[in-house]
């Protein structure tokens, strides 16, 4: 009454091979999509024009950055005078 039989009709070695072959293409073609995708994007803003171009938005980020510093300077002296008043 116990009879085990082997009916497997599952995958085979080769039928995997050719399956993890297949998605692997996918998810390159996917990659590359999403590389092309990420370069559209991004392409305005890290194309340089011309070098003073380079140079006048390396000056205007400096010159952004300083007057943040003073600015904290200024805004932390003011906050200490406060204190120091009372």
């Amino acid at each position: 009454m116990n009879h085990t039989q082997s009916n497997h009709t599952g995958l085979t070695l080769e039928e995997i091979i050719a399956r993890k072959q297949a998605i692997k293409a996918a998810i390159a073609e996917q990659q590359k999509c999403v590389h092309k995708a990420y370069q559209e994007v991004v392409e305005p803003f890290t194309n340089v024009r011309s070098v003073s171009k380079y140079i006048g938005n390396s000056l205007l980020d400096g010159f952004t950055m300083l007057e943040s510093a003073i600015w904290g300077y200024r805004l932390i002296s003011r906050i200490f005078r406060l204190f120091r008043r009372r």
